[in-house]
This record gives C-alpha cells, structure tokens and sequence, in this order.
C-alpha cells in the first residue's frame, strides 16, 4: 500500500492517478479533503504503508510530518520525497533514512497542474539506483519520464535551478510583452515570431495565452517559485557563485507574492500595474535644452511660439508649441525663464531639430541661441506614465507628433495664447477655434482585455474610427490608454480593437 501525504495542487492530481491505476492508496493532508482513500491518523498510515510519497510544500512542512512519521518506518518501507526543498533538508532525510534502514528516494518533479491531471510528471530523482528500479512502475503511474542524477541531493540542485531558468524566462517574457505592446507590437504577433527564434522556450507557450487573458490561475503558484527561487540565492551563495539574476528574480516574485500568493508565478507581469502610489510619483526626464538670450529674446521667442512668453514670472513654466505657417505641430516645449534668458524644452531626442527650428526663424534679432542639451539641468519634472494616461495628458510622440492640430490633442488651453501678438500658424489656429471642429479628438479609454498594444485600431464595423496611442495597467483602473477617436465617430463610446500586426479583433475599448 502506498501513503501519499499533500493534497496540494500537484499532489491531489497524482493521488488521482494512482486512484484511477487501480493502485492500492491511502491520502493525508494537513486540512482533510473528501477523498475515500483520506485518513486521519498519519503514524497508523504511515505503519501501514510500503512506500510513503510526500508532496508537500517546503521544508518546514518535510521535517514536520517526517518527524511524526519517523519511529513508524523501518527497512522494508520507502520514502519518497516529491517535494521542492533545501538541499540541507533533502540531505537530512536521507540520513534520517539510513539511520532506520529506510529506503530513501530524492524525486522531486518538474511540470505543473496540468502535467500532474495527465501523468505526465517529469521526476528528477537521485538515490540508490536498485532502488529506483524498483519502485519505477509506481512513478510511470504518474510520470511521463524519469530522469536519474546520482546521489541525493543531486535532483533537488536540478529542479532548484531549473525552477530558477523558468521564473527568470517567465520574468524576461511578461518584460518583453510589457516593452513590445507599449512600442505597438501585438504580443499575439510577438508569440509568432518568437516560435521562429532561438528564445522561444515551451514555457512561452504556456504561459502567453494566459497572459492574454490575465488569467493567473496557478498552475505553480508564486509562493512556491518564490521560495524554489529563494533556495537558488542559497545555492548559489555556498557555492561563491556571484548570481544578480537569482535576486532580482526572486525580488519580483516576492512582490507578487506579497500581492497573492495563490496566484499562479506568472503574476509577475502586474509589477507593470502601477497603483494609487504611484500615481503620486513625479519622474525626472531628460530633455532638449536651449537658452535664448540677448535684447531681443522675448520680442523674437512670443513671435514663435505659441504662448505668451511675457507672462513668465517668479519662476513660472508655460507650456507652448511651436508650429508651420498651417497651424500644424512641429515641437511641444516648456518655457521659463533664467535671469534675463528664457530656456526653451523640449523632446530629449529632438536636441537638434528644435535648436534648427528656432535658429531658421533668426534673421536681424539680437539673439543668441545655445543649445545646453548636455548639461546636468536638462531635465523636465513629468506625471509618472500611468497618471498622464489617467488623466488623459498626450506627450510627445505617442499623442504628440509632427503634423497634430493642437486642439485635436486639447492641448489648445494651456499651450495657445490668443489674445498676444502674431507668430507663425496663428492665423489657422484662430481660425479653428471660431469653427470648433477638428477630424479627431483625444479620448481617454478603457480595455477589456490585458496586454492591448499601441496601434491598435478602434473599429466600428468594418469601420476604422481611431487609433490607441499610449497604454498602461492600473491596479484600481485596470487596463486604460488614450487614442484618437475620429470626428466621424464622436458619438460612438464603444469600439472594437484590431491588432496593428495582424488586423485581428483582440479586444473591445470604451471612452472612460
């Protein structure tokens, strides 16, 4: 007869195996579970048993019900530990095993919930070898391989560290999909081209589509990565094995565990969720920086753009933009001023162009223009992402980009003057707000679905009706972003999502 002690995840689905093999079996666990073969007096079990499976969750638990079961084993039974532990624990057992002339099998199991319902358990498994072979029909009941690794605790080493390749893959993979969806690649379109790469790993193919549905249902939960993870940094510390990854892995993992620990490893992928925290956060950006200077700085900079550069006072910063003679955005910048001179801010990566721009209107002013750039005050004080996306503020380039209409990304209230002196574009810009009417509108939306890429197309119908510019996860607010929604549709407040790769329906969006 053989005792399988844990009923947890893995375990109830083995017990299930062996039940349904017809196998003579007797169950235990801590909490009792309706089972027909359950019992409820572990030593008497244990006195019964042949060979004893334990399936339970740490060390502590191991050396817990070991110990009660200690003075009821003897030569002719064997224990079989399943479970994850410490190698210090695992070496432990066996010489508890020894010391009674029990049979000892260090057999710790690679595969998840599924695997376990479907016997199909990989065990790694180190100990005598006849001792293995002898009780191998027992393990094929549950497995769909064995693989032998010596002596003890050689299986535990493996499955330690094999469990730490997968939480780091599994933690490379939700940063990937996160980094991907936000630059408008679908993570549908990512899985594919992974398949084809030399990355891609069945842990992938696992855990992605559960991912696309934020289905975090544990297949192995996260407490139990966190601690397998844990028992790497100690691994890797006896051994002088100098291993970051290790602790940035289980760092994220314990995150997620103090979050919900029931939930399946993968849950890692909410480290993108921001929370109400969060959204107190200001960040430092780095950015352009030019310093207009001389007797005629203020008369030339009002003239280009789009704000009214005299109101700067007591440290004051004004949004502005600077436009074509068609009223059509070419830069979103931050004015103030610095002594005498005024400093002019813009996109980091736009150093260059905006300095061309305000140097080709330059012609008689006394003014010199100096591009600081490089300097350690090149920085702008911004909302962190989910707060902008939260509170509908466009930023440059996801919202803001050559070409936009001010009052098409409603940023005409705090960037347009239109009571000042003339500067270029300004006659367009009069003009439309007399007419009120732009052909899109920013909106700030909400999804049905996680992981929803940048790109994607609202669709009425076969209709395109907008665009999803910017995308972020919130704790409280779930999955949101912000978009253009096209004048033709602005009465609609429900869209379907198509995939900027593969024009596939992925989701719904609704104007929040």
């Amino acid at each position: 007869m053989t005792l399988l002690i844990g009923l947890g995840i893995i375990g109830s689905r083995s017990a299930d195996q062996l039940a349904a093999a017809g196998h003579p079996l007797q169950t235990w666990n801590r909490t009792p579970r309706d089972r027909t073969d359950t019992v409820a007096d572990l030593p008497a079990a244990a006195a019964e048993a042949d060979v004893i499976l334990c399936y339970l969750r740490d060390e502590l638990a191991v050396r817990e019900i070991f110990g009660k079961i200690r003075d009821f084993l003897d030569a002719d039974k064997t224990f079989i530990n399943h479970a994850t532990i410490d190698p210090a624990t695992t070496t432990w057992l066996a010489g508890q095993c020894r010391e009674i002339g029990c049979g000892f099998l260090d057999a710790p199991f690679t595969g998840s919930r599924d695997a376990a319902a479907s016997a199909n358990l990989v065990y790694y498994v180190a100990g005598d070898p006849d001792l293995l072979e002898q009780h191998r029909p027992l393990l094929e009941i549950t497995s769909r391989a064995i693989v032998f690794l010596g002596a003890p605790p050689a299986a535990t080493v493996v499955k330690i560290t094999t469990n730490l390749a997968t939480a780091a893959a599994v933690q490379a993979l939700t940063e990937a999909l996160e980094i991907s969806r936000r630059h408008g690649v679908d993570p549908r379109a990512w899985h594919e081209a992974a398949k084809l790469n030399g990355c891609y790993a069945p842990v992938m193919g696992m855990k992605i589509p559960t991912l696309l549905e934020n289905d975090f249902t544990p297949h192995f939960s996260v407490e139990n990565m966190a601690k397998d993870t844990h028992y790497a940094i100690d691994l890797a510390e006896a051994a002088g094995v100098t291993a970051d990854l290790n602790h940035f892995t289980w760092a994220r993992l314990l995150e997620a565990e103090l979050r919900d620990a029931s939930e399946d490893f993968s849950a890692t992928i909410r480290q993108h969720q921001s929370t109400d925290l969060d959204l107190e956060e200001d960040v430092e950006v780095p950015c352009s920086r030019i310093r207009v200077s001389g007797p005629d700085a203020q008369r030339y900079l009002n003239g280009q753009v789009s704000n009214d550069v005299t109101l700067l006072a007591d440290g004051r910063m004004i949004e502005a933009c600077l436009l074509d003679a068609k009223g059509r955005l070419q830069f979103l910048v931050w004015v103030h001023r610095e002594d005498e001179d005024f400093i002019v801010q813009g996109p980091a990566d736009l150093a260059e162009e905006l300095f061309a721009r305000l140097d080709r209107y330059l012609i008689a002013d006394e003014v010199e223009l100096h591009d600081e750039s490089l300097d350690e005050t090149a920085y702008l004080t911004m909302p962190h992402e989910s707060r902008r996306i939260l509170e509908g503020i466009p930023k440059w380039p996801n919202e803001l980009f050559p070409g936009l209409l001010p009052p098409e990304a409603g940023i005409e209230d705090r960037t347009i003057s239109y009571t000042k002196g003339c500067y270029t574009g300004q006659e367009v810009i009069s003009r439309m707000k007399r007419s009120g009417k732009t052909n899109r509108h920013l909106v700030k939306l909400s999804f049905n679905k996680p992981l929803i890429p940048t790109g994607s197309k609202l669709m009425v119908g076969r209709k395109e009706a907008g665009i999803v510019t910017s995308v972020t996860s919130h704790v409280g607010h779930g999955e949101i972003g912000l978009g253009y929604r096209f004048r033709k549709f602005e009465d609609t407040t429900t869209f379907e999502l198509a995939s900027p790769s593969s024009g596939d329906i992925i989701g719904q969006a609704t104007i929040r």
